[in-house]
C-alpha cells in the first residue's frame, strides 16, 4: 500500500480532535453529577497504561499498522479475525459518531429535517476527506483544533460571571461503584477509542516518539475535559446537567449576553461539527485500510465510499430515537472492551515475543 507520512502535530491534533469527537458537545456528563472531575482524572490515569501500550506497539513496528502486524504475528488465519474484528468496530464507531451527529443537528436546530440529509451530508464531507489521505485529515486537525479550542475557552471564559460556584459541592456523596462505573464510561468513550489510531499507524514520522504524540494528546484531552465540565456544571447544575441531552449545547444558550453573545450556541456546534468531522474520518480510513488488508488490496482508497455507505446505512439503524442512543451508552464500554482493550494488548504481546525471537536469532546467526 501507498505510505503517506504526517508530522508529528498533524498526528497528535488529529488524536485530539478524534478524541473530542461528540464529547465535547455532550459534555462529558456522568452519572456522579457535580464529582465528575473524580471520574474524569481517573479515566485519564487509566487510560496512561493504555497508550503505552498503543506506543510500545507503534514504536516495535514504526512502518506498520495494527492490521500489519496481526498479519506478521498470528499468521493468515488469526491476523484476519483480528484485522476483521478491528474494521467491524471502525465501521460502527464511525455509525455511532454519524449518528450522534444526526441526532443533534435535529434536536439543536433542524427539528422538522429527516436526519437522511444531514447523514449524506456528512458522511460525503468525510469521504471525501477520507480519500484525499490522512495527510490531510490531519492538515485539517491542525487548523481546527485551534477553533475548537478558542472556542471552549471564549465560552469558559464568558461563562465565569454567570457561574455558581457552591454547585462543585458535595464531595464524596456517591458510592465506589457509581466512581467506577462512571471512570469506566470515560474510559472508554473516548479514551480508548484512540485504538482507531493503531489501524493507521505506519505513517507517522520515524523519528517521532509515539509516547509523545499521544501523551500531549491526552494531556490537551484531559484539560479541555475539565474546563467543559466547570462550565457546565456551574452553569447548569448538576441535576440539570445530568438530565440534558446536550448539556455544552443548552449551556451555550444560557451564557447569552446582550445581543452579541445572543447566538453562541453556534459556535458549540460547529465544534461537534469540526471534531466530528475528524473522528468519522479516521473510522472511515481505518475501516477501508483494514477491509484492504483483508481482501490484500494495493489502494485503500477504492474502498472509503462503500465503507461510508455501509456505515451511513448502520447508523440509520441503530436506534428508534434519541433516548436508546442515551441509553446505549451504558453498554457501550462493555461492548467496546474487546476491541479496545483485549486485541491491543494480545498484539503487545505477541510483538514482544516476536521482536525477542528476532533478536536472539540474529545474535545466533
Amino acid at each position: 500500500m501507498k505510505r503517506e507520512r504526517v508530522t508529528f502535530n498533524q498526528a497528535m491534533f488529529s488524536i485530539v480532535l478524534f478524541n473530542f469527537g461528540s464529547s465535547v458537545v455532550m459534555g462529558v456528563s456522568t452519572g456522579v453529577g457535580q464529582e465528575a472531575w473524580i471520574p474524569i482524572l481517573a479515566a485519564t490515569v487509566a487510560a496512561i497504561p493504555l497508550f503505552l501500550i498503543f506506543g510500545r506497539i507503534m514504536q516495535l513496528f514504526p512502518e506498520e499498522d495494527i492490521f500489519g502486524i496481526m498479519n506478521s504475528l498470528f499468521g493468515k488465519t488469526f491476523g484476519k479475525i483480528g484485522i476483521a474484528l478491528l474494521t467491524w468496530y471502525a465501521v460502527h464507531l464511525c455509525a455511532l459518531v454519524l449518528r450522534d451527529f444526526s441526532e443533534f443537528t435535529q434536536i439543536s436546530s433542524m427539528p422538522e429535517t429527516p436526519q437522511l440529509p444531514i447523514m449524506i451530508l456528512m458522511i460525503l464531507t468525510t469521504i471525501y476527506l477520507a480519500r484525499s489521505g490522512m495527510r490531510n485529515m490531519g492538515k485539517w486537525s491542525l487548523v481546527m483544533f485551534f477553533f475548537v479550542s478558542l472556542v471552549v475557552i471564549f465560552t469558559f471564559l464568558t461563562a465565569i460571571p454567570q457561574a455558581q460556584v457552591d454547585d462543585l459541592l458535595p464531595i464524596g456523596s456517591h458510592t465506589r461503584a457509581e466512581y467506577f462505573e462512571s471512570s469506566f464510561q470515560i474510559f472508554s468513550f473516548p479514551y480508548a477509542e484512540t485504538v482507531i489510531f493503531l489501524c493507521l499507524a505506519g505513517s507517522y514520522e520515524k523519528k517521532d516518539s509515539p509516547y509523545k504524540m499521544l501523551f500531549y494528546a491526552l494531556f490537551i484531552t484531559l484539560i479541555v475535559f475539565v474546563l467543559v465540565f466547570l462550565r457546565n456544571l456551574t452553569l447548569l447544575g448538576p441535576a440539570m446537567m445530568q438530565t440534558s441531552y446536550f448539556p455544552s449545547y443548552v449551556t451555550a444558550r444560557i451564557i447569552g449576553v446582550g445581543d452579541f453573545l445572543a447566538r453562541i450556541e453556534s459556535l458549540i456546534s460547529s465544534n461537534f461539527l469540526f471534531a466530528g468531522i475528524v473522528k468519522i474520518t479516521a473510522c472511515l480510513l481505518a475501516a477501508s485500510k483494514g477491509l484492504a488488508r483483508l481482501f490484500e488490496l494495493e489502494d485503500y482508497r477504492i474502498l472509503v465510499l462503500p465503507m461510508g455507505m455501509l456505515a451511513m446505512a448502520l447508523s440509520a439503524f441503530l436506534y428508534e430515537n434519541t433516548m436508546e442512543m442515551f441509553a446505549f451508552l451504558k453498554y457501550y464500554p462493555y461492548y467496546a472492551f474487546p476491541f479496545q482493550v483485549i486485541l491491543p494488548l494480545i498484539t503487545w504481546i505477541g510483538c514482544e515475543f516476536y521482536v525477542r525471537k528476532r533478536r536472539k536469532e540474529s545474535k545466533l546467526g
